[in-house]
Formats: structure tokens, sequence, C-alpha cells
């Protein structure tokens, strides 16, 4: 078949009613390339706002997992599920196509040749969606770190390193470092640990027996003392990973920079201590056995409660029992439908912890609670329960 000349455009404009004046010099013919176009060297991706603001400001994009798994691609704060999807019209890609911005309009008339390379009747999409950390805990749990005196249960499991966990967990860095924050986990010679809870128990209670042995206020706790005391009981990596989880950074004197401990971290991990293993516990014993626990000073509060506990006031006497958020489905359904059956009214501070994990950039815990429960008030007060209930 011969090439397209001018003369078969100014055809085209004829039977179109078109004149020279009202196109740009540049005519463009499409030719189908000889090799086959129906070939799988591409994929069309097609992109949101957000991701094409990504990719216009050369920041990073990746793609997460292993080869097994279904494909995520994650900028630095947020992940998307990639699917697939059919048209019913076909996408064509061509090349060298020139746009309206690439033809200057007082160049001589011209016609140039454009190779349709491949024929296309899907494309994949990025939806937005949430991370999957089911890995990290798999990963994680195998390796649980019960002190030095057990390393030698690991045999030849693989121990990981958090930038080894970035390219293996389907999360953005930030929902990675998020999801590694709510867990109790040390880092040991550089590998991420989840430490084992009787044994986190232990090393905490020793770093807090030094405030009534040195005599500390809660807002002046040395770090290097402490390190110091306990070097010969409890690795660096292990006292220096608890440091930085429990504790913050309060002032200085004669140089040396002082830590107080967070009470609401202090206070909440011994009320799952003292829930662990009691089933349901007296409220008010709990409440009591709480207060005697902690550090001289610290207040415990019941919203430090929130997302480790249920409290059942309408049972006499009134009873609390552990309930921890990591212990629930990943489904949204389902994880509404063990709430509910756990608790029939939740305020929204009460419920919150326990749906956080599931928000994503367009759906947070205001969204998801309208979609999947239903509203009500009581002296007040707003409550949440089944969407459903009676």
């Amino acid at each position: 078949m011969s090439e397209r000349d001018l003369s078969d455009v100014n055809r085209i404009l004829h039977f179109a009613k078109l004149t020279e004046e009202e196109i740009l010099p540049t005519s463009q013919a499409l030719y189908f390339a000889p090799e086959n176009i129906h070939n799988n060297d591409f994929r069309l991706l097609e992109l949101n706002n957000d991701l094409l603001k990504v990719i216009e400001e050369n920041r990073p994009l990746y793609i997460k997992g292993e080869d097994n798994d279904e494909v995520v691609l994650c900028t630095e704060d947020s992940t998307f599920h990639v699917t697939e999807a059919e048209t019913s019209n076909n996408l064509l890609l061509v090349r060298p196509l020139k746009v309206s911005s690439d033809i200057t309009e007082n160049s001589e008339r011209t016609v140039e040749t454009v190779q349709i390379c491949s024929i296309f009747q899907e494309y994949l999409e990025a939806v937005p969606g949430r991370p999957h950390l089911h890995k990290l805990y798999d990963l994680l749990s195998e390796t649980t770190y019960k002190g030095p005196e057990y390393e030698f249960e690991l045999g030849d499991k693989k121990l990981y390193t958090l930038e080894e966990l970035k390219d293996i967990v389907q999360a953005s860095d930030k929902e990675l470092a998020d999801a590694l924050k709510t867990m109790d986990l040390v880092e040991i010679d550089g590998k991420i640990r989840q430490i084992e809870f009787d044994y986190h128990f232990r090393v905490l209670s020793y770093m807090l027996k030094l405030i009534d042995e040195n005599s500390w206020g809660l807002d002046t706790i040395d770090f290097d003392e402490t390190c110091d005391t306990l070097k010969d009981l409890v690795s660096e990596d292990v006292i220096k990973s608890l440091f930085e989880k429990y504790t913050e950074e309060s002032h200085v004197i004669d140089g040396i920079q002082l830590y107080r401990y967070k009470e609401h971290n202090i206070c909440q991990f011994f009320a799952r201590v003292l829930l662990k293993e009691a089933g349901k516990f007296n409220f008010e014993d709990f409440v009591q056995a709480w207060k005697d626990s902690v550090p001289e000073g610290m207040v415990p509060s019941e919203d430090m409660l929130y997302g480790v506990a249920i409290i059942n006031r309408k049972s006499s006497p009134s009873v609390i029992w552990s309930f921890e958020e990591h212990t629930l489905p990943d489904n949204v359904i389902e994880r509404f439908k063990i709430l509910f059956e756990a608790k029939d009214k939740w305020t929204v501070p009460e419920i919150s912890p326990y749906i956080k994990p599931l928000t994503t950039n367009k759906l947070d815990v205001n969204a998801l609670l309208a979609k999947h429960a239903r509203a009500s008030k009581i002296d007040g007060v707003k409550y949440y329960s089944a969407k459903h209930a009676k």
C-alpha cells in the first residue's frame, strides 16, 4: 500500500467540508506495524491524579511484594492495588505521534507517518487500598525474641532488616512505619524482632525499678545509667528499643539529656499484663490492681484501655476482659461483625482504635462508621451499633 500524501489529505478535507486553514500544517497518517501488534511487550497502566503527580514530581514509586503476591504499587505514603480492567474501545499504542504543541502553525504542510505498534482491549488500573500487613505479622512472629538463652531455637530461620521488610511487605514506607510502631518490637544487630510478651514485661520491669533505686523523677530518666546498670541482664539493643518505645525527651541537666516515661504507654502495657491470662476480670478489682502495678506517680485512666480491652457495665458486677485490635480480621465486614458481637454499643473513642487500621486516604474512621454502623444518641452521647441491630 502506498503512503498517503497531501493530495490524499486534501481529498479527505473536501469530504469533511474543511479547508486547509482549519487544520494544522502537519498531518499524520496511521499505519499498522508489520510485526505482531497483539504482543505482550507492553501493558497500559491508568494513573489517577495523585499517582500522576508523583511521577511528574519525580518522586519514587515502588512495586512491592514477592513473585506470587498480587501486584501492589506504593508511593512513599500510600498503597494502590493494581487490577486488570477491560475496555470496549480498542486502545492504540502509536509512535512517533505529535500533539498540537509540537507543531509549528506557520510551517509548510507535510504528511508524516505514524506507526500503530500495539492494540489493547484491556489495561491495568491502580486503585487506592489498604496495605497488606499480614505478611509482616507472619514473618516477625516466626522469630520472636525471648532472650539470649533461647536464640538457639531459631535454627536457620531468616531475620529481616527494616530495608528487607520494606521490599517484601506490600505497604508504603509510612504505612509500614506506622504498623511497626503499634507492635512490640526490638531491633537486635540491625534485625527487626518481635519481643515475646513475658520477656518484654521482665525487661520493662527492670527499667522501671531503677526509678526507685536511683530516686529519679518520672521525667528525669537517664538512658546511659539505665544501660550501664542493666548491661549484665539485658542487651543494650533491647534496652534501646524499649527506651525509644516508652520514653521521650524531657530536659537537659548539666549537659545530660534526660527522658520521661510515657504514662499512657506504660499504663496500657500493665493493663495488658493484668488481662493477659485473666479471662473476665471484676472491673473494680482490676482498677485497684492496675493502680497498684504502675510506677508511683502514674495515674491509669479508662481511655488507656481503648484498643486493648472491653468493659461491660451491664453485668453485675461490671467486668473487663482483653480485646486487642491485632487479634481481629482484616476484612472490614468481619471485623465490624465481631466488634458488635463483643459489645453492642460503642462510643467513637472506644471503637476508633479498632477501626483506624482499616482506614484509607479516601475512607477515614467516621466514613467507615457511617457505612458499616448505625448511630444513635443516649443522654447526648453518640453511640454506634450494628447496622441492622434492633
